[in-house]
């Protein structure tokens, strides 16, 4: 994470040049995998579920169940430990409330290592949430509780803390909920102890198991066709528009739990470091990010800031209050469509979406691992409808810039007209869900917009889609 404290511009300059015309991120597959219906392929935790699966850790909450998002008890945080080294047999405990069968060889274990001497001298409280910090302090003792240099960690102030949060930062067992917090006092979910066990053993190598069907009898399942995040989207006009339309999308492919959010500013001062300098849009914005409960957060771009400190200042503060969020980040298209050609206007683009902007998506991954991190080139929407309109192949759109009657621009800047909103708007849902765009109802055009969306995410680069 020593990367996260740099200053670094987007990975060339050149990407700036290319979009300087511009306006101036567990879709969730509804199947599982690694023998669970709620593990989603691909999210921090999907290897090392799998490879607990494959050491007989775990057979989780139900036979199709690991209920990833749930906080792990100190009962089962004591037999994860202890199946992990083999079920060794240890004298028996001392705790009068350690009464299941399941537990008596891993907490009888455990105090014999002096891994803990439980939260009273005759309680062990197994059914009591383990804690970030808690987990810490057992998995260092585990080591032989051996030294570190400092953890950058503000958050954690408690001394017992201190040494065991260091360690698991300096050997890659944790990179913290931000650059600069721990958060110790959270309870500690059944994914992150997956996370923090399959790296303190060193990350084996893992087969994941194919795709597996999702059961209603998960507490967390993977997002299918009735789920939907809670979605908070930030940025200027050439992107909120384009936003304001998924809700009555998502509502048409029957996404019922989808809910959003949107924060406006025109121009530069939508760009997410505009966003963070502006003291009232900031507060604003981390409002709502406070709830807790923000699953998806999206934000986009504008070339006066081409570097990734407001992507960082924003990221950093919305997994301290949403720890699992996931980070969507979009490409607009870009401005002034007029002043050139429909094969230069789209060539333009295209370069810049994938020799500057990928390497964005790249440098932000590198940065925070484990954060699921997603971008949608949404800007092809305008580069289609453009060379299509050129070509005489946009039937019913009279004019390229709305001269009175329908264009694919609403003016010679650059704003949308209502089908390049429509088009993005679908290329959006089909970035963020997955939905085949076939199902919904039809726009109303006299081009299938459906099926042009499908054909722009399907020309999208796999490798930056949503997992």
């Amino acid at each position: 994470m020593t990367e996260c404290m740099k200053t670094r511009r987007l990975r060339s300059l050149a990407f700036a040049g290319l979009v300087a015309g511009m306006l101036a991120l567990p879709a969730t597959p509804a199947t599982g995998v690694a023998g669970f219906g709620d593990v989603a392929p691909a999210r921090y935790f999907t290897d090392a579920v799998q490879w607990m699966v494959d050491e007989d850790i775990t057979t989780g909450t139900s036979e199709t169940c690991f209920s990833p998002e749930d906080a792990v008890t100190r009962g089962e945080a004591a037999a994860f430990l202890w199946r992990m080294k083999g079920e060794p047999a240890a004298a028996p405990h001392p705790f009068g409330d350690v009464t299941a069968a399941w537990q008596q060889g891993a907490v009888s274990w455990m105090f014999a290592l002096g891994i803990t001497t439980g939260t009273t001298s005759t309680t062990y409280s197994p059914d009591d949430s383990l804690t970030r910090g808690q987990i810490a302090a057992l998995l260092h003792r585990l080591a032989g509780e051996p030294g570190a240099a400092p953890h950058p960690f503000s958050d954690v102030s408690a001394p017992w803390q201190q040494i065991p949060v260091s360690w698991m930062f300096a050997n890659g067992i944790t990179v913290g909920t931000s650059a600069t917090t721990f958060s110790p006092d959270t309870p500690v979910t059944r994914g992150q102890v997956a996370t923090f066990l399959y790296r303190y053993e060193g990350e084996p190598e893992v087969e994941v198991d194919p795709t597996h069907p999702t059961s209603p009898q998960c507490a967390q399942q993977v997002a299918g066709p009735n789920a939907g995040y809670n979605s908070l989207f930030i940025g200027h006009s050439f992107f909120i528009p384009v936003a304001g339309l998924l809700p009555a999308l998502a509502a048409d492919a029957g996404l019922v739990d989808h809910t959003q959010e949107g924060v406006f500013s025109g121009g530069a001062s939508g760009a997410p470091q505009a966003m963070w300098e502006n003291a009232s849009v900031r507060a604003g914005i981390q409002a709502s990010l406070d709830s807790g409960d923000i699953e998806l957060f999206g934000m986009t771009y504008h070339p006066v800031y081409p570097t990734l400190e407001g992507y960082r200042l924003w990221i950093d503060y919305a997994l301290a209050q949403n720890p699992h969020t996931v980070i969507m980040v979009g490409l607009p298209w870009s401005t002034n469509p007029g002043a050139i050609d429909a094969a230069t206007y789209a060539s333009t683009w295209h370069d810049a979406h994938e020799t500057g902007f990928h390497p964005v998506i790249d440098d932000l991954r590198d940065e925070y691992p484990g954060v699921v991190i997603f971008e949608i080139g949404y800007g092809h929407a305008a580069t289609e409808l453009y060379e299509r309109f050129d070509a005489g192949e946009l039937p019913g759109i009279d004019t390229l810039v709305r001269s009175g009657g329908p264009g694919v621009f609403s003016d010679s800047f650059g704003h949308a007209d209502a089908i390049l909103r429509d088009l993005a708007a679908h290329v959006w849902l089909r970035a963020i869900y997955g939905v085949p765009l076939s199902t919904l109802d039809d726009p109303g055009y006299e081009v299938d917009l459906r099926e042009i969306a499908d054909e722009i995410m399907d020309a999208h680069d796999p490798d930056y889609n949503a997992p």
